[in-house]
């Protein structure tokens, strides 16, 4: 695929058609995420351009698949802080073309000389304009593919744009595909927690729903599928720290487990929410899947024994009786009630479980207690 893609240069011209072997890569790169920068470097090469980035600008936080050779663009990109900002991109989204466009004929010179992501990012690279399109997938994201060229090479030509608008029906059915195949895992990922007995949804970034499992459904009235297909807790604090987290993960673009208690409301148990960020090649360019948020419900009637949960983290007998307390759902004071002892003591007693368990929250071993019923229960 590189070396074919590199063979084609301005003074052979470009074949009248695309090559059957880069049509079929195409298809494959729907299933084989890791073709699409060979895909990606052939686009580039075939139109004298520098290299290609593929892109969903929708969410806060875009991801991008792109050539090896825009990874000085990429960087700049993600460190400034240019992502979020990309009024180019957003140029893009309004042109009414369903296929390549030279974007030379929708930015003005005067435009080029005044807008920050030209003068601050592309133009001290030496970039030209570049030839773009845009592809609408079924869930509403708009996929960006952006051939980029350096100044020194001239402009996109006529040329240039026929052949990679022959390519972009098959771009288009690939990303069809993309997007279709990262739902069916959303939906896999949900039942494969439904059958290890945790209820679990799937979040974008902005917080909406994306996939749920009966779990969670049942969950009812203690959480809820709200308007817009937002999470609800009827506990407000837990609410708040979901906002919270969102709005973390939307400024820094990253999140560590977090992990937060919900307290016994009607007839539901209280639980633990988990949520676990999506990072690295687990979230696909195609699926606005963001967040993994697990709830794990304490039953007290199904918590391990003190004896076994002081086997488990070497705990000494007082701090295993304190440590099933918090399991089974109670607070400091109903532990100190229920044990009769001060709630200094209690607390305590938390400091060392936490320290011999290795971890920093209170709702994180409650979590790795709950877990334990889940596999034992």
């Amino acid at each position: 695929m590189q070396g074919q893609g590199s063979a084609f240069n301005a003074s052979r011209g470009l074949p009248a058609c695309p090559d059957q072997s880069i049509v079929d890569s195409i298809y494959e790169a729907a299933f084989v995420p890791e073709i699409w920068p060979q895909i990606l470097d052939h686009m580039a090469a075939a139109v004298t351009g520098h290299g290609t980035a593929l892109f969903n600008p929708n969410e806060k936080t875009p991801r991008a698949i792109s050539s090896a050779s825009l990874a000085e663009l990429d960087t700049k990109m993600v460190t400034e802080g240019w992502l979020q900002r990309n009024t180019r991109a957003d140029r893009l989204l309004t042109i009414q073309h369903q296929g390549f466009v030279d974007e030379a004929k929708y930015v003005s010179p005067a435009d080029y000389q005044a807008e920050p992501i030209f003068t601050e990012v592309l133009d001290p690279l030496g970039y030209g304009f570049g030839a773009s399109t845009f592809i609408t997938g079924p869930s509403g994201d708009k996929i960006i593919f952006a051939v980029e060229k350096k100044k020194s090479t001239g402009p996109i030509t006529a040329e240039a744009i026929r052949y990679l608008d022959q390519l972009r029906p098959h771009l288009a059915r690939a990303t069809l595909m993309s997007s279709r195949l990262a739902f069916e895992r959303i939906n896999t990922a949900m039942a494969a927690l439904q059958l290890s007995g945790l209820p679990a949804a799937m979040l974008s970034a902005s917080g909406t729903v994306l996939g749920t499992n009966p779990l969670l459904e049942a969950l009812e009235p203690q959480l809820m599928i709200a308007a817009h297909n937002s999470i609800r807790f009827q506990h407000v604090a837990a609410n708040d720290i979901l906002l919270q987290a969102l709005q973390a993960f939307k400024l820094h673009g990253g999140l560590a487990g977090r992990s937060f208690p919900l307290p016994h409301y009607e007839e539901c148990s209280p639980a633990v929410v988990h949520l676990v960020a999506i990072e690295g090649h687990a979230r696909d360019i195609f699926s606005q899947a963001a967040f993994l948020m697990v709830v794990t419900p304490i039953d007290r009637s199904k918590v391990p024994s003190a004896e076994t949960i002081q086997g488990l983290f070497d705990l000494t007998a007082a701090e295993a009786k304190v440590a099933r307390e918090l399991a089974s759902g109670s607070n400091v004071a109903n532990a100190a009630q229920d044990l009769s002892v001060s709630q200094d003591t209690v607390r305590t007693h938390i400091k060392a479980i936490l320290a011999k368990s290795g971890m920093s929250r209170q709702t994180d071993f409650v979590a790795a207690i709950a877990s334990i019923r889940t596999i034992t229960g």
